[in-house]
């Protein structure tokens, strides 16, 4: 049996590649390849956001699940907030960031070789430098206004302005922080120096005291049974339900009309049109979250028509940058992790002289008073990270996830299905040309933006029904990926798939 590494940059593969051939395992390869993505791409992730994990080990009912994503601070106060939503850069839009506890977490319950030992090869990497890809140079010069000038960008801006694709840069004050989280665990970020300069980066909004008090936390996973496959995710406040119950609901439909792309995109938007009314932080009261639930599904597929696209309305309630990895090793344990910055390169506000940016996941949050989502101390924002895990009879089959913001799941569709139903390859998935719906809440149009190698034929098919479509010019958009999997073919050995769509992906394979 193989250990498979599959990330969105070729450092980060390598980096886990290297902790599997030290004697690590799955785990411990998948916090390594984590720490090195936020270190070379921190467009996509960084110690400054949130995780969430899915880790099957063979033997298990089901798999483990980490929720290592934060709660707002105690001091926000949505009505000071002028608009319709929280700014991007705005000090609440920062919760706090959950991914350091998350690591050690993941750790104490399956890591198999010394933390620090996993952190070495991110500290090394600070330290020697690497090259600046076309993805992180864009991210740069977008956001020169706001990072040019702060002490947590030095590494990235020379006089203010910018670096180039290809310059070599070190980022040693980020090497620095994580000497000290290595050596200290993660009190030192939650309750020692690198805390009160996270409280004092966002004006106080997060107290020292929240984040004394974060913890990461083992939660039960979300499952469904589709052709005949076990769908694993994580449950609210994270949207990942909907590609489990839109799955479910285009298996239902299938036994009563011709299965077609029409039905695809009809079933996820009907149930995408609700994702606001269903997803936020449930608390304590999680067991009344119904997203999954059978009786839910079938009644919301009878507002389906297969001969034409429609509006989906439901009344409201009373009251961007993502990285994706996933490591199999060779015992058979598996982890499906997803870790974000959420918008691009988070908030854009640094810490000091720690050499990192915070996140701006509170921008999840709504400013609906009275709304289950409305922000509000202590809570979490709807969260858009939707990483799945795939078994079947016990057994474990796929692990699968992408990057993409509120797009994720619809994306995860496609890749899945056509896995679920006949075992097809998914390297050749991976090159076929996707759709995104841009608007999919309630009351909105079909309107569809498809990849410069989408079939014409479905395109004037889906036109044919009323479905308004947009086809870029390029062949692939990053924007749609990347994605990564590892998945057992359909000879039964393991494989790794990394996207097409961003120049830097990589497996590795041992």
């Amino acid at each position: 049996m193989n250990s498979i590494v599959v990330s969105p940059h070729h450092l980060s593969s390598k980096a886990g590649k290297k902790i599997l051939e030290n004697g690590g395992n799955a785990v411990d390869a998948a916090i390594a390849v984590n720490i090195v993505q936020g270190i070379v791409a921190p467009e996509t992730c960084g110690i400054g956001g949130d995780l969430f994990a899915l880790i099957w080990k063979d033997g298990a009912n089901e798999p483990a699940c980490l929720d290592a994503s934060g709660y707002a601070g105690s001091h926000v106060d949505g009505q000071s907030i002028i608009g319709d939503s929280i700014p991007l850069n705005h000090p609440m839009s920062v919760t706090v960031p959950g991914a350091v506890d998350g690591w050690f977490k993941l750790h104490k319950k399956f890591g198999s070789l010394k933390i620090s030992e996993i952190f070495t090869i991110g500290i090394e990497l600070c330290h020697e430098g690497f090259q600046i890809n076309q993805e992180l140079a864009k991210s740069l010069e977008i956001h020169q206004g706001e990072l040019g000038a702060q002490r947590s960008a030095v590494s990235f801006y020379k006089n203010s302005l910018p670096l180039d694709i290809g310059t070599h840069v070190r980022r040693v004050n980020l090497g620095k922080t994580l000497e000290l989280i290595a050596k200290e665990g993660p009190d030192i970020f939650y309750k020692g120096e690198i805390a009160s300069s996270i409280s004092g980066a966002v004006g106080g909004n997060l107290t020292l005291q929240d984040l004394n008090n974060y913890s990461s936390q083992w939660i039960k996973p979300l499952k469904l049974n589709v052709f005949g496959y076990d769908g694993w995710t994580t449950p609210p406040s994270t949207q990942s339900y909907l590609t489990l119950s839109a799955l479910k609901g285009y298996e239902l439909l299938s036994e009563k009309y011709d299965e077609s792309l029409h039905m695809l995109i009809e079933t996820y938007r009907i149930f995408a049109a609700d994702r606001d009314n269903l997803t936020y932080d449930y608390q304590n009261d999680i067991d009344e979250f119904k997203g999954v639930d059978l009786d839910y599904i079938e009644e919301k597929i009878k507002l389906y028509d297969d001969i034409k696209t429609q509006k989906f309305t439901y009344p409201e309630p009373k009251g961007g940058g993502t990285a994706y990895m996933t490591v199999r090793d060779s015992t058979g344990l598996g982890i499906s992790l997803i870790q974000s910055n959420f918008h691009g390169i988070g908030s854009r506000i640094g810490v000091d002289n720690y050499g990192f940016f915070l996140h701006n996941r509170g921008c999840g949050f709504n400013l609906k008073k009275g709304h289950p989502n409305y922000i509000q101390a202590g809570k979490k924002p709807l969260h858009t990270l939707s990483p799945t895990l795939w078994t079947k009879e016990n057994k474990l089959e796929m692990i699968l996830g992408t990057r993409g913001g509120r797009y994720q799941p619809q994306l995860l569709m496609q890749m899945i299905l056509p896995y679920l139903q006949q075992k097809t390859s998914v390297n050749e998935n991976m090159k076929k040309g996707r759709w995104a719906l841009n608007d999919f809440l309630s009351d909105t149009e079909s309107h569809i933006t498809v990849e410069g190698v989408f079939q014409k034929e479905d395109i004037t098919d889906l036109e044919s029904k009323g479905h308004i479509i947009t086809q870029i010019k390029e062949n692939y958009d990053a924007a749609y990926g990347p994605v990564s999997a590892i998945y057992k073919n359909s000879d039964n050995l393991w494989s790794g798939a990394a996207d097409v769509r961003v120049g830097t992906e990589a497996v590795e394979i041992i």
